[in-house]
């Protein structure tokens, strides 16, 4: 992919990467192209637009901004995700890992297995919730659970085990064991492997050899890499009684066997990173997570049994240190994937809501005594602050919240969008989401909510003259299908490069717009009166104005629409959208890739444009221009004058 400007200058704004390749080389390179195209999936030839041209000289750029990896809570992985980027031909990934996940608050140290109700110590969390996992045909024998004796005398909480017995009917391999499922705790064991020991204690009944006790570890999600195949790494710890030490891995799956004499306790030592980077060379060990747990009793034959006690995590990385490591972990993803450029944000996101910082000088914030009742006052009053100060930008993120259940009736969105909205209002002394400069609102769905609710939420902000930027994100954990996911919108910007600065300067400008990564590969646009661009704010005693819309690329039978609502303060006494379709126009309509719209301004108002379906359906939607009659009460922020 080409980011020089002079690629941008041969690329007509919405033309394909194919189109755009088959142009570039002519038809004698047609083949080439179709080679080149050849070695990823279809759907590349759908992506961002080829490096269209605005208005003001800026290049079209599409963002993923947000976007997780190995250093929070799922199987993503770094080079999993830039994988995704590369091949969906995005051209700039925001790394927004939790800072909390890095800085290992609240995470659980011991487990010592009195029971499958307990805690951790003060401030860790509640009880894991155990849950079963056997596979293969186990016999009637297999079963397992918490026993008071035998217990591992090095524990200082006496009284207390994890016994595991499995028998297999056949001489097929089967398993009995124990999920844990650290959901009910805030996830507090999953984070990056780097620097991680698991020390445990082993005893193994004597009588038997066809089996193991495992302790499994479900790690990220890399492509292929060497031997090894695209999928979910695994780490199977096997303690046999005697034998050899061996590591083998199995293409994506790991294994470590520990011999330990039967008939005593044993403490063991296990440093996954170290065994990672032993079993696969190929990847980088860093980029790993401990995503799930599993403690088993495996049988081929005989009757496998044995006792798990006093489980510890041993963590020397945490904090700054791993944001530092993940930096330096872009380098070698950069010419692994070039394509792609890298900048490094943070998501700030102890309790709700969560905050993505954008921007240089990135650094994780000491909590100190912040708790849950004065964690907005936190981020208000020091993260904001600190992000501003450090010439940065602040997102308010998924503002109904971060939960998948299944979509809520209308009439619990509407009623959601009125709390939500009057939270969001300035008041008394209170700025607008706590001082933030964009907010998501590129969600098909998420927390119940659907998109057009996220939609109007950003709206209610604009006809109170709050001026945020509005993005489109996935906030992917996984990063294996960004294409086929629901919600897998992406960001577009207008700026003159992808250097962060350059970025940051159309973000805060509103210079952008946002669609679903499947459904809109176009560009959208504002201009009033030769001189207001997208996203601009425009104080004019004029009651008639010229809007040029641009829209291109659009999917057939599609429909750009204009969208117009009064600014009218309304505050609490207005917490629902007032946009209004004053301008419809069919893609095949619209000549040139532009419209022309005489625009009422007799009130003070707000513009933006969105692309739907036949059925209604929105796929992107631009930023909105403001144009008042009058000088708003907060002034305007200078990168939106005009």
């Amino acid at each position: 992919m080409c980011d020089d400007h002079s690629a941008s200058k041969l690329a007509l704004p919405g033309l394909t990467r194919r189109g755009f390749l088959y142009g570039a080389v002519g038809l004698a390179g047609v083949a080439a192209a179709d080679a080149l195209l050849s070695q990823f999936p279809q759907r590349l030839a759908l992506a961002s637009p080829m490096r269209a041209a605005g208005a003001d000289g800026a290049s079209a750029y599409s963002m993923a901004m947000h976007i997780h990896s190995s250093f929070s809570e799922q199987s993503g992985s770094m080079d999993g995700q830039m994988y995704q980027a590369a091949t969906n031909a995005v051209d700039v990934l925001w790394w927004t890992d939790h800072d909390h996940r890095m800085d290992g608050l609240n995470y659980r140290d011991v487990t010592h297995f009195t029971s499958f109700s307990e805690k951790g110590a003060s401030g860790q969390g509640g009880a894991w919730t155990w849950t079963v996992a056997e596979s293969g045909p186990n016999s009637s024998a297999s079963t397992g659970g918490i026993v008071q004796t035998p217990c591992s005398p090095n524990d200082p909480v006496s009284g207390g085990a994890l016994q595991l017995i499995a028998q297999s009917a056949t001489t097929t391999l089967a398993k009995y064991g124990y999920y844990a499922n650290c959901d009910p705790a805030g996830w507090n064991y999953r984070d990056n492997l780097t620097g991680q020991s698991l020390l445990i204690d082993v005893l193994l009944n004597s009588g038997w050899s066809n089996g193991y006790l495992e302790l499994l570890i479900n790690t990220s999600y890399h492509e292929a890499a060497g031997a090894a195949p695209a999928g979910e790494y695994t780490l199977s710890y096997q303690f046999v009684p005697g034998g050899q030490a061996i590591s083998v891995a199995n293409g994506v799956n790991g294994v470590v066997t520990v011999p330990v004499t039967p008939g005593s306790w044993q403490t063991v030592t296990l440093t996954p990173s170290n065994d990672i980077a032993n079993l696969w060379p190929d990847v980088d060990y860093r980029d790993f997570a401990l995503w799930e747990l599993t403690l088993s009793a495996a049988s081929t034959g005989d009757l496998a049994e044995g006792y798990f006690d006093y489980l510890r995590f041993d963590r020397t990385i945490s904090g700054q240190a791993f944001f530092e490591q993940q930096a330096a972990m872009e380098a070698v993803l950069a010419s692994k994937y070039p394509s792609v450029a890298q900048q490094q944000g943070l998501e700030v996101s102890l309790y709700l809501p969560h905050m993505n910082w954008f921007g240089p000088n990135v650094a994780l914030p000491s909590y100190g005594n912040t708790t849950s009742g004065t964690y907005s006052a936190f981020l208000q009053n020091t993260v904001v602050p600190a992000i501003h100060t450090s010439g940065g930008l602040a997102s308010y993120n998924h503002p109904y919240g971060y939960g998948d259940p299944a979509e809520l009736s209308q009439s619990a969105q509407n009623t959601l969008l009125a709390q939500v909205a009057g939270k969001l209002l300035p008041s008394g002394g209170k700025p607008a989401a706590l001082g933030a400069d964009l907010l998501e609102v590129g969600y098909k769905l998420r927390q119940g909510v659907d998109l057009n609710h996220h939609l109007a939420l950003w709206d209610v902000m604009s006809r109170n003259a709050v001026f945020l930027t509005g993005n489109g994100v996935s906030d992917d954990h996984v990063g294996t299908n960004w294409y086929g996911i629901n919600n897998n919108w992406v960001t577009w910007a207008w700026a003159k490069s992808t250097g962060l600065s350059d970025l940051l300067t159309a973000l805060a400008a509103g210079r952008s717009w946002c669609g679903s990564l499947s459904k809109f590969t176009g560009a959208l646009d504002m201009l009033v009166d030769g001189s207001v661009p997208m996203g601009a704010v425009s104080v004019s005693s004029a009651t008639s104005r010229q809007l040029v819309a641009t829209a291109t690329g659009m999917p057939q039978g599609s429909t750009l629409q204009v969208l117009q609502g009064d600014v009218d303060y309304a505050g609490q006494s207005g917490l629902a959208a007032n946009t209004a379709v004053i301008g419809s126009y069919p893609a095949s309509q619209i000549s040139g890739g532009t419209v022309t719209q005489t625009i009422d301004t007799a009130n003070s108002s707000f513009l933006r444009t969105q692309v739907v379906t036949s059925s209604g359906v929105i796929l992107a939607t631009a930023n909105p221009v403001w144009l008042l009659q009058n000088a708003p009460p907060n002034g305007i922020p200078a990168p939106r004058q005009t």
